[in-house]
């Protein structure tokens, strides 16, 4: 894992992790330690992506793009430089894209555990 990483650069390649190829969200994990864990998302699906993290908490910051995003009960048009913050088990996510382009800084804690299932996602309760 590398101790100094650049935004910039890593918005450019941008490489989504395969595991969440069929999410609404798809994420490029960069940091992954004992107590936190880190990904930039991006919104290639304009959609909604509502979900739960029922074991973590998570801070986003809004680095390209604009969208409007619900966390609860509260819904607000958001855009780079926006910080968001998300207790766990509170339904959340990108309502709908106003961009072409979107992406998130994400940071959880505690750490995610990546062989266990840590997002539930709104369109598949039923």
């Amino acid at each position: 894992m590398q101790q100094f990483l650049n935004l910039k650069k890593l918005l450019t390649s941008l490489e989504v992790d395969a595991a969440t190829f069929s999410d609404p969200v798809k994420r490029m994990f960069i940091v992954e330690g004992e107590s936190l864990t880190a990904n930039i998302a991006t919104g290639i699906d304009k959609g909604n992506s509502l979900h739960t993290q029922p074991e973590h908490d998570e801070l986003l910051v809004v680095l390209e793009g604009e969208a409007e995003f619900r966390v609860g009960d509260e819904q607000m048009r958001v855009s780079p430089g926006d910080l968001i913050y998300i207790p766990r088990n509170t339904l959340h996510g990108r309502v709908r894209m106003l961009t072409e382009r979107w992406a998130v800084l994400s940071i959880y804690a505690p750490a995610f555990d990546r062989t266990k299932k840590n997002i539930r996602w709104d369109r598949d309760a039923s």
